[in-house]
């Protein structure tokens, strides 16, 4: 078999896996009822029985409710936060209901591949994820069979996908200190990140985010205006109107499909057949929404995601004319309004995806194929007892466990509370960490003590500490979770 990249994007709302063999297209392997991506969503059954994706989602609102069914949703928000799920008395750890997911991805990967199966692939992370989510990532796809090569952050995934597919290839020498916003609006959270490439490399600047409303937040909107629209237009009692759990499941979807669908066309009927018994007659809701009242509706969340933008921005002490590039991700991106918005903020530069619910994926696939490679985004230092920084991992090295391994001799400068007190500073925007190693207290004066410290990156991305005095037996360790990365660009190969 040739070789192959694979990428998973695995969403709070939606997961979709992209393959890139570096000569034919690049394919996303969406949802084959609707072309869109798989939502992130498991129904588990009594019986032992579980469904992924679409379908799960579908019949959240027939049958959550019933005895012997069980739905989650979002499960990545909980990665990392060691949170346990009860499904029929047993205790189900997120990163399992994670792995059910991953294992569903990967069965329908090879149903559209030939039956290729998925061993290994690079997987996005989002870049407020930290060690701890990651692990639990890697744990999720370890029990679905999956190896992760790396990790990626999304925004770096999109800009990739987003330069392939522009001009079909990977040489950056032209984009020197470009500032790219990468706006991901999905169906749960907006995430904003500006990015700067230099010197080869990509970087971010700043970011900012905004959880719960987003496409399923528009959704709900939708549908609170097609029911408040059907009970006027049928002179109801709106505390007389009692959608069964079963029928709301299908007003959800029509909504869903009508938000879709308004970014296309001026309006669109929200129907939904049989949709309340009244008095023995059979209802049915046929609504029609117009671009104008779902604008009217969504209005004020966009004027919020404008002011989250201008945030963004600020941390990252640059204008809006300084951007060169606005990279739209995600479905709700899509949206008319979204897009007019962002236009009136940077004009021509903001670039409307036709795979935007894909590129994250795609990228990863490319970064895969082409083994781009993540970087230390800051240094790691320990600061010396006379305030002095000593670099132990430099800016851009690579972030692996190969390179990022150090083992360095220190001298204790005061033993007289019987620890060697070691200050790691640089991982994440100055945050410090303290690592303190037992040593004799009662040496003679005027003798230091050695300490033997090691530094090690593991493929979770987490920087692990150890130290050890010379007359101890035992020793401290520490982990640092929140570690600051970027990505390796410039590549010899121009495809």
């Amino acid at each position: 078999m040739s070789k192959q990249g694979i990428g998973i994007d695995f969403g709070t709302t939606n997961s979709i896996v992209a393959s890139f063999n570096g000569k034919d297209e690049i394919r996303a392997y969406r949802n084959v009822e609707d072309n869109l991506p798989h939502p992130s969503v498991v129904w588990y059954k009594a019986d032992g029985a579980k469904t992924v994706g679409r379908e799960a989602k579908r019949n959240i609102e027939g049958f959550s409710h019933q005895e012997g069914n069980r739905f989650i949703k979002s499960v990545k928000r909980f990665l990392g936060k060691n949170r346990d799920y009860v499904i029929f008395g047993e205790n189900k750890p997120a990163f399992h209901v994670a792995s059910d997911i991953f294992s569903f991805l990967s069965s329908n990967f090879s149903k559209q591949n030939s039956d290729q199966s998925i061993e290994s692939a690079v997987v996005t992370v989002p870049i407020y994820f930290d060690g701890f989510a990651r692990r639990d990532i890697r744990k999720a796809a370890d029990r679905a069979g999956i190896y992760i090569k790396k990790f990626v952050h999304e925004p770096f995934a999109a800009v990739i996908g987003y330069y392939y597919r522009k001009d079909n290839l990977l040489r950056f020498d032209g984009l020197e200190n470009h500032k790219i916003l990468v706006f991901d609006w999905g169906g749960g959270t907006l995430d904003i990140t500006i990015t700067k490439i230099e010197n080869g490399n990509i970087y971010e600047l700043a970011t900012n985010a905004m959880n719960d409303r987003a496409g399923d937040f528009f959704d709900k909107k939708i549908c609170d205006f097609a029911k408040t629209q059907f009970v006027a237009h049928n002179y109801l009692s709106p505390a007389y109107v009692d959608i069964a759990p079963a029928n709301m499941d299908r007003l959800i979807e029509a909504c869903e499909w009508a938000k879709i669908r308004l970014s296309v066309e001026e309006q669109y009927p929200v129907r939904v057949y049989g949709i309340i018994d009244a008095d023995g007659e059979l209802l049915n809701m046929n609504e029609k929404i117009t671009r104008r009242d779902f604008n009217e509706l969504i209005k004020s969340t966009i004027k919020e995601a404008k002011t989250k933008i201008m945030q963004a921005l600020e941390a990252a002490e640059i204008t809006s004319a300084e951007i060169h590039q606005v990279l739209l991700i995600g479905g709700t991106s899509r949206i008319p309004l979204v897009i007019d918005t962002l236009n009136e903020m940077f004009g021509h530069r903001v670039r409307e995806l036709e795979n935007a619910d894909s590129i994250i994926a795609e990228g990863a696939a490319i970064i895969d194929f082409f083994e781009l490679q993540p970087i230390l985004a800051k240094p790691v230092h320990v600061e010396l007892s006379n305030g002095e920084l000593y670099t132990v991992l430099p800016r851009d090295l690579e972030a692996n466990s190969l390179t990022c391994t150090k083992e360095i001799n220190f001298f204790c400068t005061d033993n007289r509370d019987g620890t060697a007190n070691l200050v790691i500073t640089g991982p994440n925007r100055h945050k410090r960490e303290f690592l303190s190693i037992p040593v004799d207290p009662t040496i003679t004066k005027g003798f230091h003590e050695t300490v033997k410290v090691n530094f090690n990156l593991d493929a979770d991305m987490i920087l692990k500490v150890s130290g050890r005095g010379e007359t101890q037996d035992f020793g401290n360790s520490i982990e640092i979770y929140d570690m600051n990365f970027g990505l390796r660009l410039n590549r010899e190969d121009e495809i």
